[in-house]
């Protein structure tokens, strides 16, 4: 199938809600949910704002909304956006009440993305053949969900200052790839499915948008694997979206709301010596010689950087028509491949009549601006590891505190809370040790991130390049 196909399929899912979990484990019936087919638009981004983004463990890795802030700190250098994560490992939307105004309301947010379910649907209680007492939590599990988040936005309305709010859809349970893991629990995804249909009826009643991510990454994993039955768009752990799932997730959004894919559009008559077009791009000193042009341009935008691990997905979704095109177009060239040369430095060799129909530099890794991005998302990543590393501190605190009832201010105590956990290993014990290292560094980890934060948005200033195009042969 091709790339079109298989992203009409997924567009399929996303805009009419069809069935795309028709191949998987049958669901145990539940009762129904109304389906929600109008669409409230996402408004992008604007200067100035402060985004929270709110969720379990899939929100606290920080990575999808890292790669949403690199698209806005590279597509739109004029603004300031500040992001925020309130993700907790292993939470659900009513665990997130306690931690509401910590995390959320005092960062005085403008816009909240909202993503839970998880967590909250009992996946415990899903099995190949549940009994009437499971099937009884998993519609438990559905009303509790459904009556939190309603509490958790009633709390950002009233407190929060009216923020705008983006409701996203659970990514899914991969219920159907094959794993050499006994992990699975079959009819996990089509609960999530319901607590989608949930967040739909939700983001209606609020007049908000809804990103869908649970349709359309249920149908690129069904697509897919019916090729290769072990290919997942989510880990190992069929729970926390790999590093294409997170791409997914982002281009979703920054689709949802409408982004610009131009990066820049530059049209260049070599013949003429002239600009016929510039989009983005301030485009001066066009100079014809006898073997192909130069000019200068100094793009008002950055490309938007992706690293080695998700750039699968560019073939398989229109990541690249959405969110990518920086396009250089230069007509009046006599035939011949041509050598193009940004600052001196190789950057591509492509024939006269490639030029002539525009080529995509976008993801051109061997061009200044990409390299610039490339420094650009390095910083923002530091920033994520930093602010993560802080969030990660601070809910083991609380957790330590609520659950375990450590006294979290007295190391002695902390040590040996430590110390009665007879496998070092598990989770909990792992962290308390983390939380003896590292907490005395909270402030530093808070500190960092802003200034990782700041030397981000100083190092994407667009500079001038000069273009060449050198025929080397005929």
């Amino acid at each position: 199938m091709s790339l079109r196909n298989i992203a009409l399929s997924v567009f399929c899912v996303l805009l009419f809600g069809l069935d795309a979990a028709a191949d998987q484990p049958q669901t145990p019936t539940l009762e129904p949910v109304a389906s929600v087919g109008v669409a409230i638009p996402a408004p992008p981004f604007d200067d100035g704002e402060r985004v929270c983004f709110l969720g379990d463990s899939i929100t606290a890795g920080g990575y999808v909304q890292t790669l949403i802030a690199d698209y806005y700190l590279t597509r739109f250098p004029e603004r300031t956006i500040h992001f925020f994560n309130a993700g907790r490992s292993g939470d659900t939307a009513s665990g997130s009440l306690s931690r509401l105004k910590e995390d959320v309301i005092d960062k005085r947010p403008t816009s909240v993305v909202i993503m839970f379910g998880m967590n909250d649907v009992s996946r415990g209680s899903y099995t190949a053949n549940p009994t009437d007492a499971q099937k009884v939590r998993q519609q438990q599990a559905l009303d509790r969900y459904k009556a939190k988040m309603k509490e958790v936005v009633a709390r950002l309305r009233d407190e929060a200052n009216n923020p705008k709010l983006y409701f996203m859809t659970p990514s899914p349970f991969d219920q159907t790839v094959v794993l050499d893991r006994d992990n699975n629990q079959p009819g996990c995804n089509d609960g999530l499915g319901r607590c989608a249909e949930i967040v739909r009826q939700l983001a209606l009643e609020n007049n908000a948008p809804v990103i869908d991510l649970h349709g359309p990454m249920t149908a690129i994993n069904l697509q897919q694997q019916k090729r290769d039955p072990t290919w997942t768009i989510v880990g190992p752990d069929r729970v926390h979206p790999g590093s294409p799932g997170r791409l997914m997730m982002a281009w979703l959004l920054l689709k949802a709301q409408g982004v610009p894919a131009t990066i820049s559009r530059t049209t260049i008559d070599a013949a003429a010596g002239a600009v016929t077009e510039s989009v983005n791009a301030d485009v001066t000193s066009v100079e014809r010689s006898e073997t192909g042009v130069k000019f200068v341009s100094r793009e008002e935008a950055l490309p938007f950087p992706i690293n080695a691990g998700p750039m699968e997905l560019l073939d398989l979704l229109p990541i690249g028509d959405d969110l990518a095109q920086q396009i250089l177009s230069v007509t009046g060239l006599s035939k011949g491949t041509y050598e193009l040369r940004i600052d001196g430095a190789a950057a591509g060799q492509y024939k006269a009549e490639e030029l002539g129909g525009g080529i995509n530099l976008a993801f051109n890794k061997a061009t200044p601006q990409y390299k610039q991005a490339q420094r650009v998302a390095e910083w923002n990543s530091q920033r994520r590891s930093a602010e993560a590393s802080a969030c990660s501190l601070l809910n083991t605190r609380r957790w330590m505190q609520s659950y375990y009832k450590v006294d979290v201010d007295d190391p002695q105590a902390v040590q040996a809370h430590y110390d009665h956990f007879e496998d070092k290993k598990q989770y909990s014990a792992v962290m308390a040790r983390k939380y003896l290292e590292d907490w005395p560094k909270y402030s530093e980890f808070r500190k960092r991130a802003a200034e990782l934060q700041q030397t981000a948005e100083t190092s994407r200033e667009s500079v001038p390049h000069t273009f060449e195009l050198v025929r080397i042969s005929g």
